[in-house]
């Protein structure tokens, strides 16, 4: 059965097929280690105007036609939403037969093959995967004018746990006014700073935040719930604290802070 999906998948690539929406021309095909489900990305034109770049979609082959997947609601915040072209140009990989995820430095997708939607297909601030499970702690990206110069005070950022399983089972609660309801989500009570740091056993994650000057550690469970919080004597100036993206120059101080065992105790 492996192989005959398989010697389906490469003729698809060469396919062109009608589906719901028009025409799409089927690029790559990947199928499931154990045979059982492929997956296609179909290329269309951009409705806007020639020289556009293509569009990208997920999507099964059912009855000769390209049947996209269902895909998350629009966000209410530009670029939040990772874009299609990246279903073309990076290799996926899957996870116990039904999940098949995208990543690359900015962001993450997830789609449940089995059920033919997208869960997760989202930039990110930062995102960690734990070290042990298939499960990433994430900074949200951050909602700005793209002629922002820097951050608010009042900023809060928002820490997020994916679990694909999880997400799969939350995936209604994503809605336009709440375009990450289908994962955990925690405010840890400022700007974060650095990476998520996630303890090497995966069961806690920490990051670092700041607020109006004061540093602080932040530890969660991987379920998000608060386990500990601590004052951090590290000077960070307001200006490196409100940029738009991470600053580079704290990271190696920030992995110091937070992987200390000690730091909570």
């Amino acid at each position: 059965m492996k192989k005959r999906a398989l010697v389906a998948g490469c003729l698809a690539v060469l396919a062109t097929l009608h589906g719901e929406t028009g025409d799409y021309k089927i690029t790559r095909t990947f199928v499931s280690p154990n045979g059982l489900l492929t997956v296609a990305v179909a290329a269309q034109p951009s409705m806007l105007a020639q020289a556009y770049p293509w569009i990208y979609s997920l999507g099964a082959i059912s009855n000769g036609s390209f049947v996209p997947f269902t895909e998350l609601p629009p966000s209410l915040y530009s670029r939040e939403h990772h874009g299609t072209a990246w279903f073309e140009d990076v290799k996926p990989r899957w996870m116990d037969d039904r999940f098949l995820i995208f990543e690359d430095p900015s962001g993450l997708a997830i789609a449940d093959v089995e059920n033919r939607r997208l869960l997760v297909d989202h930039v990110f601030t930062a995102y960690e995967k734990s070290p042990v499970a298939e499960k990433w702690a994430a900074i949200r990206r951050r909602a700005t004018d793209r002629h922002q110069p820097q951050l608010n005070d009042d900023l809060q950022d928002m820490v997020l746990v994916i679990n694909p399983n999880d997400v799969a089972n939350q995936i209604r609660n994503a809605t336009e006014n709440n375009f990450i309801g289908q994962m955990k989500a925690a405010t840890p009570g400022g700007i974060v700073l650095s990476k998520p740091e996630w303890a090497l056993d995966g069961s806690t994650l920490a990051v670092l935040t700041w607020n109006g000057g004061c540093v602080e550690a932040v530890r969660y469970d991987s379920n998000l719930n608060e386990t500990g919080r601590t004052g951090v004597n590290l000077h960070v100036d307001r200006k490196s604290a409100l940029s738009l993206s991470l600053n580079p120059n704290l990271a190696e101080a920030a992995k110091s802070i937070l992987s200390d065992p000690r730091i909570f105790h």
